[in-house]
């Protein structure tokens, strides 16, 4: 037990210190807020003080993806992956397909954060100078969904593991949770004054840009916030204990997890941290003794088998996602399982073929990620 517990703080402590690096994609581009990555591997990313949305590629060249908006701002792409674009002054939500041809999906006051519902092709936007949030159903028509006296220029949208709804404030900083049964509280509130640009789930944490203070911060399961990234206002690579951002703004997590990207509102630069580890709340990481294979991979038949092993019982919850993140399919939902092998079937008839996720986590956001590729 000493020499576990001596070889878990070590770990603890390398990926603190050494495991997360940052790196500038691309310097001086039209990306300063919000930004999202696109079915084929590419980031899209909005300009808010300019007209247009452009198409980054992870070797740094952009290009203009689509133009003619008044202040581009939260993004979101749905399962059929049209993309979809709140343009916040213009009160308009537009809607994109692959080659950038758009029209006006809906129109709503002053739309900000934009986000695909878990479950469906609804969208919840908030509503940064209204104070709320509306869902948006895939023919275009508006349902109120939440209004109170606690939003405050409500931007930052993001789900956990548990499909908790999170909301944050631009104004105040304020971020708030929102179980799937309906109830509202208040979650975090971090940095000590300034502007809170977007939020990120990976790992078992909430990540957040503080616009004015240059910082990430990074808020476990429980609402412990700390300061994660940043410092002064810069534009330092490297390691995480020397990195600097400018006025970073959005952030989005890769499909699986372990990598975020950051749009620099100043400089007009995208970042990207790697080497996020599932460190989460109370320093416990999924067991290394857990095993997660899917076969066969690929997969052209209809079905294929999940086999996991698992030294110890666990509550866990087992989804399909694709390569965006999106979920396909739910497995198993927060299920007991006993110590021991254990053997799923994976309906994967009618899918599009192209490359999947099978994502297994425990109830305190440790999680296992197995790549599925579904052929032709």
């Amino acid at each position: 037990m000493k020499k576990i517990t001596l070889l878990f703080f070590l770990a603890v402590a390398t990926c603190r210190l050494f495991a997360q690096t940052v790196t500038t994609v691309a310097s001086n581009v039209p990306i300063d807020d919000d930004l999202i990555l696109a079915p084929d591997g590419s980031l899209i990313g909005s300009h808010y003080n300019g007209t247009a949305l452009s198409k980054l590629s992870l070797d740094g060249a952009s290009e203009v993806f689509a133009t003619g908006f008044d202040t581009p701002n939260g993004l979101a792409y749905d399962s059929q992956g049209r993309l979809f674009m709140a343009d916040n002054r213009g009160n308009k939500i537009y809607k994109f397909n692959a080659e950038g041809n758009f029209e006006v999906f809906a129109e709503f006051t002053s739309p900000s954060g934009l986000l695909r519902e878990w479950d469906s092709d609804t969208l919840i936007a908030t509503s940064y100078a209204g104070d709320k949030l509306a869902k948006i159903a895939p023919d275009g028509s508006i349902t109120d969904f939440l209004a109170d006296s606690r939003l405050n220029g409500p931007v930052g949208l993001c789900y956990d593991e548990g499909h908790n709804l999170y909301i944050a404030n631009f104004d105040d900083r304020r971020i708030f949770k929102l179980t799937p049964e309906g109830e509202l509280s208040d979650f975090a509130q971090p940095g000590a004054g300034g502007w809170l640009g977007f939020i990120a789930y990976a790992q078992g944490y909430i990540y957040a840009t503080l616009f004015s203070r240059h910082q990430i911060w990074r808020i476990d399961s429980s609402g412990q916030a700390e300061q994660w990234l940043g410092s002064t206002a810069g534009s330092a690579d490297g390691d995480a204990s020397e990195a600097k951002f400018n006025g970073p703004n959005g952030i989005r997590a890769s499909s699986t997890g372990d990598t975020l990207f950051v749009s620099d509102f100043n400089t007009r630069s995208v970042r990207m941290v790697t080497g996020l580890n599932p460190v989460v709340s109370g320093r416990e990481v999924l067991d290394a003794g857990i095993r997660l294979s899917v076969s066969p991979n690929p997969v052209s038949s209809p079905v294929a088998s999940v086999r996991i092993s698992l030294p110890g019982s666990t509550r866990a919850t087992l989804k399909l996602l694709d390569s965006q993140g999106r979920l396909v399919r739910i497995v198993i939902a927060d299920k007991l399982l006993p110590a021991g092998a254990h053997e799923f079937e994976l309906p994967v008839n009618g899918l599009p073929p192209g490359i999947y996720h099978c994502r297994l986590s425990g109830t305190r956001g440790e999680a296992l990620t197995q790549q599925l590729v579904i052929g032709q």
